[in-house]
């Protein structure tokens, strides 16, 4: 007798529920994009190549130079920092501030959002950011510094912005010295010519800043302002935070640098 085939289930699907994109114009979608590029410069640290680094005595510049010589400079631009470490400087084990503010007015500043641990509303509120709260009773626990975004007195429009930080034992001689310039030529620090150079009666990195002349290519470093405010706002990398003790901070500064 014949048998009638039985009628079997068909398999079961195996095919993923996929989301369709959303309707969205390429002019959206570009300009999206233009937008995400347009913030990188914030999330990002500048190139290492374009700081110029210090130590007793000596410059080494972006290229690899080594003078001990003094530089000159057009200052395009420049903020102030303040960078608070809670713990002593380990070379071999550089870790980044806990508590961090960048900022044109050094009266105004606030730790940034970013900060891994802010240690108060606002620095000028703060217990390490006051003289005698480093380790050794004279100066602060927090880092004051002046960054400055420079170009030589020949730059055009390709040339590359460097960075230079002025430490807090150097942060007075730079402020009388651009007080000086506004008094001399009316104008700021772009408007001249910096000759920076170390201080060598020190066994420290201390930047010193003088005798200015008139910078007769003004024009390029003022075109380039907005750059070097971006470069100049980039914040520390803080992603190999650690955080500190969960007592109170270590009154400690971090290192001269």
């Amino acid at each position: 007798m014949a048998t009638k085939a039985l009628k079997k289930d068909p398999p079961a699907s195996t095919s993923v529920a996929v989301r369709k994109p959303s309707s969205t114009s390429v002019v959206s979608i570009q300009e999206a994009l233009k937008a995400q590029a347009a913030s990188m410069a914030n999330r990002i640290a500048p190139p290492s190549g374009n700081k110029i680094k210090l130590k007793p005595g000596e410059m080494t510049l972006p290229d690899g130079t080594k003078t001990t010589d003094p530089i000159h400079s057009v200052v395009v631009d420049f903020v102030s920092v303040n960078k608070y470490y809670g713990r002593p400087f380990d070379r071999d084990n550089p870790l980044p501030p806990v508590c961090f503010a960048i900022g044109e007015d050094p009266k105004t500043l606030v730790p940034s959002p970013n900060s891994p641990e802010p240690q108060a509303k606002a620095c000028k509120d703060c217990e390490w950011n006051k003289f005698k709260s480093a380790d050794n009773g004279k100066g602060k626990a927090c880092r004051n510094e002046r960054k400055l975004a420079l170009l030589p007195p020949d730059a055009d429009e390709e040339t590359p912005i460097w960075l230079l930080e002025v430490g807090p034992t150097s942060i007075q001689n730079f402020d009388g010295y651009v007080q000086n310039v506004v008094r001399t030529f009316g104008a700021g620090p772009t408007a001249v010519v910096t000759e920076i150079g170390m201080n060598t009666t020190v066994d420290w990195a201390a930047t010193v800043f003088g005798n200015p002349t008139p910078n007769e290519n003004p024009g390029v470093a003022v075109g380039r302002q907005a750059e070097a405010r971006d470069l100049l706002m980039v914040e520390p990398d803080v992603s190999n935070h650690v955080p500190l003790s969960t007592k109170k901070a270590v009154n400690r500064p971090a290192a001269r640098r």
